[in-house]
């Protein structure tokens, strides 16, 4: 190799070093909410920043709802069905409906203090993972174990079943945004609304997606466990990469997405893992100083935002970082 070769190696190695994006780390504001239990939280819904609906509890064992008031006063918390809920949903309505081990589906008014209506969906061992309601007459939900055995559960009034749709793979989560369209992401499956509700399988990338958001009814995310950021601008007929996956790693250990608008969003993930965005998902702002929690499900609502995790961990923090 010539000396001239060699000088132009290195001033190109140098070049796409430089020209590599680095997201930014920011220290977090945040604090320990003091929750009294060590169950699992799994979802969580901010019906305003002063009253927060919580689910979780052990996989086998027991499933638990918690009700916050005033970021500092538990005002319920129930153990409302036998085995691990893993969602909870808040409709156009204030009804309250949360899914979870072995078919439950379990629905009240969010600001009653009525007791939990609890049916199961069916009687299996597969485990409802999601639901996203409309109202009381239009909703979905979705199943899946591990890898496989995936189901979609479409709702009517009473949350009664009309129609059960199956696939291979598990599903994982689910996203209304229109009574005629949705987006359904699992074990490397996207599935979308047809205009006569039937589902379409879309072009997928090879990641275990677990959770869609889409905050307008033409901007939607995806987002992998590996690492994967996917971007749609047409009511989810087609998707691009932002991000594409990695091997497992604890630095991209996705587990929730969250949007406040098109522009604005969040991940969180395992290992106090909390990204935010400001241009719609092209750069992220990694947030330093968390704790080392698993977090499992994310809500904002103007200066606060909410993060659920493994062993009872609540934390809130100023989303303004």
């Amino acid at each position: 190799m010539t000396k001239k070769s060699v000088f132009f190696s290195i001033a190109l190695g140098l070049l796409l070093l430089s020209s590599c994006k680095k997201n930014p780390k920011v220290t977090v504001s945040w604090a320990f909410f003091d929750f009294p239990y060590s169950y699992d939280l799994t979802s969580v819904k901010m019906q305003s920043i002063d009253n927060w609906h919580i689910v979780g509890g052990e996989a086998w064992a027991s499933g638990i709802y918690a009700n916050i008031l005033h970021q500092d006063t538990i005002n319920t918390i129930d153990s409302i069905a036998p085995k691990r809920l893993n969602a909870i949903d808040l409709d156009n309505n204030n009804l309250l409906t949360t899914v979870g081990y072995t078919g439950y589906l379990l629905s009240k008014p969010a600001n009653s203090s009525n007791q939990w209506v609890s049916n199961k969906l069916f009687n299996t061992f597969d485990v409802l993972r999601d639901i996203d309601c409309l109202d009381d007459s239009t909703g979905l939900a979705i199943a899946g174990v591990a890898y496989h055995n995936g189901f979609i559960f479409r709702l009517g009034a009473n949350r009664t079943v009309l129609q059960i749709d199956t696939f291979a793979q598990s599903l994982r989560a689910i996203d209304y945004i229109s009574r005629s369209n949705a987006v359904i992401v699992g074990y490397g499956i996207i599935l979308k609304m047809k205009p006569n509700g039937d589902w379409k399988r879309l072009q997928n990338f090879g990641d275990f997606y677990v959770d869609v958001d889409f905050p307008s009814d033409q901007v939607g995310f995806i987002i992998g466990h590996a690492g994967s950021i996917l971007k749609t601008t047409d009511g989810g007929d087609h998707w691009t990469y932002l991000r594409k996956k990695n091997t497992y790693s604890k630095k991209t250990a996705f587990r929730a997405v969250r949007f406040i608008n098109d522009q604005t969003g969040f991940i969180v993930g395992e290992h106090g893992l909390l990204w935010k965005t400001i241009d719609g998902g092209e750069n992220w702002i990694i947030g330093e100083s968390l704790p080392d929690i698993e977090f499992q499900d994310i809500d904002v609502l103007d200066d606060v935002g909410v993060l659920v995790g493994k062993n009872g961990s609540i934390v809130t923090f100023n989303p303004n970082f």
